[in-house]
């Protein structure tokens, strides 16, 4: 039986949202398509390489709906950002899975870095240096969006704050939870950190 990729991909991120990143396989998926694994691995040589196509479906809405460079450019890198991230946690285990990805296969990730480098190029960096800020982009988003999805919710994370051993740690976040901050607080505080920092470079 021929396989439909498309298909095929629709069926693992439904997978994955049921049953998480761990328990999703190739073999899995050839089960839920009703075909032999042999059949799947001629698309899919791996977990990788599956995982390679679901973080292309998950990113291609966000760099469909990049806009052109030309505008504001800092604000252009923090939308940019903001909806990378959002699309990331809108699947179970989605930033795992674009963890390592292989941008010829993953190409919306890839597109979203030349977007990104298109922009800051246009805005006067260097191309060098643009793509530098790209990657550390991508790398800021997917690092801190693991950790989001590892983080326990907050009720449970105060719950363990007495038993860490760093004093000055607990406090703040303590007074961080007493202002009801949130995961999105802390996302646009460390993001503006790095714009503040891009913005010193121009």
């Amino acid at each position: 039986m021929a396989v439909d990729v498309r298909k095929a991909v629709r069926v693992a991120l439904d997978l994955l949202e049921a049953e998480g990143l761990d328990k999703l396989t190739v073999r899995r998926l050839a089960t839920a398509l009703g075909v032999k694994a042999p059949a799947l691995y001629w698309h899919f040589a791996s977990k990788r390489a599956l995982l390679d196509h679901l973080a292309d479906a998950m990113v291609a809405p966000v760099v469909d709906r990049l806009p052109p460079p030309g505008g504001p450019w800092l604000e252009w890198v923090e939308n940019a950002a903001t909806a990378l991230r959002g699309a990331l946690l809108s699947h179970r285990d989605g930033a795992r899975v674009a963890l390592g990805a292989d941008l010829v296969v993953a190409r919306s990730l890839g597109e979203f870095a030349e977007r990104t480098v298109e922009v800051l190029h246009t805005a006067g960096f260097s191309l060098a240096d643009a793509t530098r800020v790209a990657g550390v982009l991508v790398q800021f988003v997917l690092g801190r969006a693991v950790e989001e999805q590892a983080r326990p919710d907050p009720a449970r994370e105060a719950a363990v704050l007495p038993s860490i051993p760093f004093p000055l740690m607990v406090r703040g976040m303590r007074e961080r939870h007493e202002a009801g901050a949130t995961a999105e607080d802390d996302f646009r505080f460390a993001l503006g950190i790095l714009l503040a920092g891009l913005r010193s470079l121009r």
